[in-house]
C-alpha cells in the first residue's frame, strides 16, 4: 500500500514537471507535457499513445482494462492560460515548491488535476486492479481555446478510444464549510457558451467634419449602453433547485432559498443567481482604420452564457429584447456551444457520495452548475456520457484569493490537497469499476 507520503512526493514532482513545460495557449504545444505522462505511464506498465490534431498538439490516453463493458474515464487538460511573470511571486512557470505548495501555471486548471489521475493510475496498476470494464485516461490539448484540437476532435475523429458511461473532470470538487458540515460541489451540468458579434454600420468622411458622416463606433456606444441596462429573466434549472436544497433545506421560493444561502456566504448567492441568469458580456471591440477617419463600421464580440435549457433562439431573442428599438444592428453567431448536464440521481453520484463519507464523515455533495464550459460538454453531447466535475479541493487559501488565483496571479497548490484528491480518486474508481 502506497503512503501518504509517496504519494506526495510522487505526485508533486510530476505536477512541478508539467507546470515546468509551457503549454500556454496559444499556441499550446501540448504534446511535450503529453511526452512526459507518457514516459510516467510506461514506466507504470501502461501502453499509452499521443494523437496529434496537428504536430505539437498532442493529446494522450491510455487504459486499465478488465472484463466488462463499463468504462470511466479520468479527463484532464493540459494547455492553461497565459501569465504575466511580472505579476507573479515565483515564475509562473518554475514549478516552485514552496511552504507545502506548487506554484504555477496550471497549478489548478488543469494540470493539478492530471497529475492526479495519472498517479491515481499508477497506484491502481500497481496494486493490481483489475476493473469490471474499462478505466481510461486521458490528458488533452486546447480546452482553453475551444478544443478544436483536443476532446471536440476526439469524439470525432477517435469515438472508439473515447466513448465512456462515466467520467471525472474538471469543473467541481470544491469543499465549502457551511453550517458546520463540508459541501463538496459536483458540477453535474455547466451553461451554454455562445459568442455573437454585433455589427453597426456608418459612414465615412474626415473626422473634422463629424457631420459629414455617420459614426459607426457612436452608433455601438448606444448599443452597449442598452446591453449594459437589460436585465434578462432568471431561470431556476432543476440542478440549482437541488442545489439550494441539499444547502439550505426545503424552501417555498428560489428567491428565498437564495436568501437564506445569502447569510451562509453571499458569493454563494452570487453564484447562484449567475447560475441562472442569462449573461451578455462584451468582450472585444474594433473600430476604425485611421485617427483622423470616422469609422463607417464597428465589431463588438459579446460573451453569452445561457443556463443548459436554453439555445440560440431563446438567445436572440433576449438580444433583440436588450437592444430595443435600436435598429440596423446586425447578429451574427460565432460560436456555439449549447449547455449540457448529467443527472445526479444515479448510481455514479451516489458512489461519490460514499467515497466522500469514507474520507469526510458527515459532509454532503451538492451537485452543482458551472458557468463557464468544460470539455465534459462534448463527451455529454456526443456520447450521452454522465460527467461529474469532481476535482476535490479543500481552501488551502482565502477563498477570495482561490477565485482570483485560477486563470488569475499566482496559481498554486497545496501538497496536502493533491494528496486528498488523488486518494479518493483511487477510491472512486475501485468503488464505480469493482
Amino acid at each position: 500500500m502506497i503512503s501518504d507520503e509517496e504519494i506526495k512526493e510522487e505526485v508533486t514532482e510530476l505536477l512541478s514537471k508539467l507546470i515546468r513545460i509551457d503549454t500556454t495557449n496559444p499556441p499550446g504545444n501540448e504534446t511535450p507535457a503529453a511526452e512526459l505522462l507518457y514516459d510516467y505511464l510506461s514506466s507504470e506498465g501502461y501502453e499509452p499513445e499521443i494523437l496529434e490534431y496537428v504536430k505539437g498538439r498532442g493529446n494522450l490516453i491510455t487504459s486499465l482494462k478488465g472484463e466488462g463493458k463499463t468504462r470511466l474515464m479520468l479527463l484532464s487538460h493540459l494547455d492553461v492560460v497565459p501569465a504575466d511573470p511580472r505579476k507573479w511571486r515565483v515564475h509562473p512557470f518554475s514549478g516552485e515548491v514552496r511552504d507545502g505548495f506548487i506554484w504555477g501555471r496550471g497549478a489548478h486548471d488543469c494540470k493539478g488535476l492530471a497529475a492526479c489521475e495519472a498517479v491515481a493510475m499508477a497506484i491502481l496498476k500497481r496494486e493490481g486492479f483489475k476493473p469490471k470494464g474499462e478505466v481510461i485516461f486521458a490528458a488533452t490539448a486546447d480546452e482553453e481555446r475551444g478544443a478544436l484540437a483536443g476532446a471536440r476532435w476526439l469524439v470525432e475523429a477517435h469515438p472508439e478510444k473515447v466513448r465512456v458511461d462515466y467520467m471525472i473532470n474538471e469543473g467541481g470538487g470544491l469543499v465549502l464549510p457551511i453550517k458546520g458540515k463540508n459541501h463538496y460541489f459536483v458540477q453535474v451540468a455547466e451553461k451554454g457558451v455562445f459568442w455573437i458579434k454585433l455589427r453597426t454600420r456608418g459612414r465615412s468622411a474626415h473626422s473634422s467634419m463629424p457631420k459629414a458622416g455617420v459614426n459607426a463606433l457612436m452608433k455601438m456606444v448606444e448599443v452597449l449602453h442598452k446591453l449594459g441596462l437589460y436585465k434578462p429573466p432568471s431561470v431556476p434549472t432543476k440542478e440549482v433547485k437541488e442545489f439550494l436544497r441539499r444547502i439550505v433545506g426545503e424552501f417555498e421560493s428560489v428567491e428565498e432559498a437564495i436568501a437564506r444561502l445569502e447569510r451562509e456566504g453571499p458569493w454563494l448567492a452570487e453564484g447562484v443567481r449567475t447560475n441562472m441568469m442569462i449573461t451578455m458580456v462584451p468582450t472585444m471591440i474594433k473600430a476604425g482604420i485611421k485617427e483622423n477617419v470616422i469609422p463607417d463600421e464597428c465589431e463588438t464580440v459579446v460573451d453569452c452564457r445561457l443556463p443548459a435549457d436554453f439555445g440560440l433562439d431563446y438567445l436572440k431573442d433576449q438580444l433583440r429584447k436588450a437592444l430595443g428599438s435600436l435598429e440596423d444592428v446586425e447578429i451574427e453567431v460565432i460560436g456555439a456551444d449549447p449547455g449540457t448536464s448529467s443527472p445526479y440521481d444515479t448510481i455514479f453520484f451516489r458512489k461519490i457520495e460514499e467515497s466522500v463519507s469514507k474520507f469526510d464523515p458527515g459532509a454532503v455533495c451538492v451537485p452543482s452548475t458551472s458557468n463557464g464550459g468544460t470539455d465534459s460538454r462534448f463527451f455529454r453531447a456526443k456520447f450521452g456520457t454522465i460527467a461529474y466535475g469532481f476535482r476535490v479541493t479543500k481552501l488551502d487559501v482565502p477563498l477570495d484569493e482561490f477565485r482570483r488565483m485560477v486563470h488569475g496571479v499566482d496559481e498554486r497548490i497545496s501538497q496536502e490537497n493533491l494528496v486528498y484528491r488523488t486518494k479518493m480518486l483511487v477510491d472512486i474508481v475501485k468503488r464505480v469499476m469493482g
